[in-house]
Order: structure tokens, then sequence, then C-alpha cells
């Protein structure tokens, strides 16, 4: 009788091995689990390191047979195909109204060509006052998706990436966050208790600030000075 064994979710295959000879061992019978899809059995006596060698094996030819199967081949000739079809499709914006541009979809060029013709779908043509932001973001958006598909970049690249292009375009200097009414959904993304958290990470910033601005001073407003000095000498501002 083999017993199942359940890794922990994170936990690396030489964790898991580990474990699973010491519960074999413990149990002194065999224990069985998978690992990214490929099974392992460890036996009463077995070495973690010569188990995560094996698996390591196993996992690699699984890996090889898999992309030499007949499914494999067709499946990423389709993947190529729609590829090219999309690299050759026409990208053009064709909303029109204010309403129809805050609406539009997200452009997603592959090409220099389609974020070229994108660019100029939405600048070369009439724009009123409203159209005019719409036209702008929806432009930065195709140069930031054509950028993160040229360079293969991970989701936290592109949220960190974003972040940065707020930071610029705001002309942030010190530390921010993002606060989404959305979260107050949420009692685990408490939106408020974000906010705490933050200002409390972010009090030797402020303190350092506030003692800079004291420094500088430049005439400040008398309340100004005294609430630069509450930031020194307690490191949060008065509620």
């Amino acid at each position: 009788m083999t017993l199942k064994f359940d890794p922990e979710p994170g936990s690396h295959i030489s964790e898991a091995c580990t474990k699973a000879v010491a519960l074999a061992n413990a149990k002194k019978q065999s224990v069985e689990f998978e690992f990214n899809g490929t099974a392992v059995i460890a036996n009463p006596g077995d070495s973690p390191e010569a188990l995560d060698a094996k698996w390591n094996t196993d996992f690699e030819a699984a890996g090889k047979s898999w992309r030499e199967s007949p499914e494999c081949i067709e499946r990423e000739r389709k993947r190529e195909e729609e590829y090219r079809q999309k690299c050759a499709a026409v990208l053009v914006e064709k909303a029109q109204t204010e309403k129809e541009m805050r609406e539009a979809a997200d452009p997603w060029p592959c090409t220099e060509k389609q974020l070229l013709e994108y660019v100029k779908s939405l600048v070369d043509r009439d724009q009123d006052y409203g159209t005019c932001v719409y036209a702008m973001s929806l432009a930065a958006l195709a140069a930031f998706h054509f950028a993160a598909h040229k360079l293969g970049v991970t989701g936290f690249q592109a949220s960190c990436a974003d972040l940065d292009f707020i930071r610029r375009t705001r002309s942030l200097k010190g530390p921010f966050m993002l606060i989404k009414a959305e979260d107050a959904l949420y009692p685990q993304r408490d939106p408020v208790e974000k906010l705490h958290e933050a200002m409390r990470e972010w009090i030797p910033w402020i303190q350092e600030q506030a003692s800079i601005k004291l420094r500088e001073n430049g005439g400040a407003h008398p309340a100004v000075v005294a609430h630069w000095k509450r930031l020194t000498e307690l490191g949060m501002p008065k509620e």
C-alpha cells in the first residue's frame, strides 16, 4: 500500500523529496506524490537527492515526449498560424466619440507596423477636447503592450512598469500607492487598512522630507511649519 503525500504549495522539488523520504522512513512504506504533473514514489531508505534527480529525469522525459507528440505539434502549428494572422492584421482605432473611445478595447500591436498604424489612426484625424484624452491614453497603451510583447516580460514586470509610467507623468517624487474603490467590497482588501499600512512604511521618508522642508523653510506659513515639526517628532500627520 502506498501513502499519498501533498507537497506544500510553492515548495521546491528538493523540499518535497526530503519530506516524502522522511515520511516513508517513519511509516516504513512507500509514499507517492505528484510535482508539476510528474509522479514521484519515495521508498524507505531512499536518498532525497537521488529522488530529486529521478524526478528531474522523468520530468524532462515527459516534457520531451509531449513536445514530440502529434497533438503538441499540431497545437504549435495552429498557434504559429494564429500569431501570423494576428501580425498581418490591420490595427486601427475605429472609435470616434469620447464615449466610444473611453470604452474601446485595449490595443495589442505585435509589430512596429501595427503600432505605427494604430497611433496614426488616433493622431492623424480631427479630435475634440475630450477625445484627445483617450487618443493619448490609447496610443500610450499600444506602445506599452508592444514593448511588453517584444521583451516577453512577466505580469509583475508590467505592473512595475505601469506604476513607473504614472510616477513619471505625475512627477511623483516619493512613494505612492493606488487605492481602488472596488477593494472596499472585499474585507481582505480593506483600502483604509492598506493606506494605514503604507503610511507606517512611509514614516522614514516623510520624516526626512519634513526635516528638509524645515531647514529650507522658504517663508512657509506658520501652520505649515508647525505641521512639519509634528511630522519630524511624531512620524505621522496629525489627524
